[in-house]
């Protein structure tokens, strides 16, 4: 498996991209989600650290080139995903109904899908940006599977002391790979990853079932120790 992960697009992405950002929120605001958003804010700052604090200023497994000044691409680069994967995440813990969830899942991949695919369409600015990670830097791969195996087990034993359910077990990890391969397939159908010529399906599976799931009980036990949550997840 190929450990370098690749995304080429043009700065005209970050324009769409940020659109798309708007009406997320406004979304959450208008459904009064503001849980989510404060989870949001937080994931945007842990992907600050980790992203470019840890992999590209410490490990230097993140590389990037562009026009932009480093500070200002990674201050979007890592909002965009953190804040919208973690409120995300938060908006399924919260969901009032099926629907509600059908909605919020639909808009979070037609919405990144979409911008993917305007930024070809609408050729504002394609100066390219690239930016790739070496996930075997550092074993980074191994570490994120073993974190999410642990996370796993904790749920297992959560189950075991009935302080969970199997079905709410599964749900968990069900959100945390949606979240993942949202982002995944929206550079997929895009053709950002293939740009490269180094996508396959073993590591987009891969990513989408390890990235996310390597904290998604641990973020479940802080938020229901926050907001006293029951924990059960049924609609």
């Amino acid at each position: 498996m190929n450990n370098i992960v690749t995304r080429t697009f043009g700065v005209d992405f970050i324009f769409f991209d940020l659109l798309f950002l708007l009406c997320w929120i406004t979304f959450l605001v208008w459904k009064k989600y503001f849980t989510a958003i404060r989870w949001g804010l937080a994931g945007w700052i842990i992907y600050i650290f980790i992203d470019y604090l840890l992999w590209y200023r410490i490990l230097g497994s993140r590389h990037y080139s562009g026009p932009l000044d480093s500070r200002l691409f990674f201050a979007w680069f890592c909002f965009s995903p953190g804040f919208v994967q973690f409120s995300y995440v938060i908006v399924m813990f919260e969901k009032r109904s099926i629907r509600e969830a059908v909605f919020w899942t639909l808009l979070f991949y037609c919405g990144w899908t979409a911008v993917g695919f305007l930024s070809q369409w609408i050729p504002l600015d394609d100066t390219l940006i690239r930016v790739s990670r070496d996930m075997g830097k550092g074993n980074q791969r191994w570490i994120m599977g073993g974190m999410a195996l642990l996370n796993l087990l904790i749920g297992i034993i959560m189950v075991v002391r009935r302080t969970l359910k199997w079905k709410d077990l599964l749900y968990l990890f069900l959100v945390g790979t949606l979240v993942e391969f949202a982002l995944e397939f929206s550079l997929l159908a895009s053709g950002i990853r293939l740009e490269q010529g180094q996508w396959s399906l073993s590591m987009m599976l891969v990513n989408a079932l390890i990235e996310f799931n390597c904290g998604i009980i641990m973020m479940y036990i802080i938020w229901k120790f926050l907001f006293g949550k029951s924990g059960n997840f049924a609609f």
